[in-house]
């Protein structure tokens, strides 16, 4: 009965971290207009290049991805820059630590 509880205690804790976990990666989406009710351009993958082109306002901006033009909620931006940067900072440390290996 006391493993069952334990169980039981440890699989509430699991679900209730990863439904708070706001550390994951969103889905990025670029909408043909500065509103989520309307048609969805893209999704934006690992392999997409996202650019910005101008802020529109306070809550959206004008990106291309791969050459396409539409919005971006300016908070998903912000997301995916931070995204890129740790990624670039990831891949220049296994460089890094790739080159000492090889010294």
């Amino acid at each position: 009965m006391k493993k069952a509880l334990l169980s039981l205690a440890i699989l509430f804790q699991v679900v209730a971290a990863s439904a708070n976990d706001k550390g994951g990666k969103q889905e990025l989406t670029v909408y043909k207009q500065p509103s989520k009710e309307t048609e969805i351009l893209k999704v934006v993958s690992e392999t997409d290049e996202v650019a910005l082109v101008r802020p529109f306002n306070n809550k959206w901006s004008i990106v291309t991805v791969n050459k396409e033009v539409g919005y971006m909620s300016s908070y998903q931006l912000a997301q995916y820059n931070k995204q890129q940067r740790a990624a670039g900072i990831a891949k220049t440390k296994a460089n890094r630590v790739k080159q000492n290996g090889r010294s």
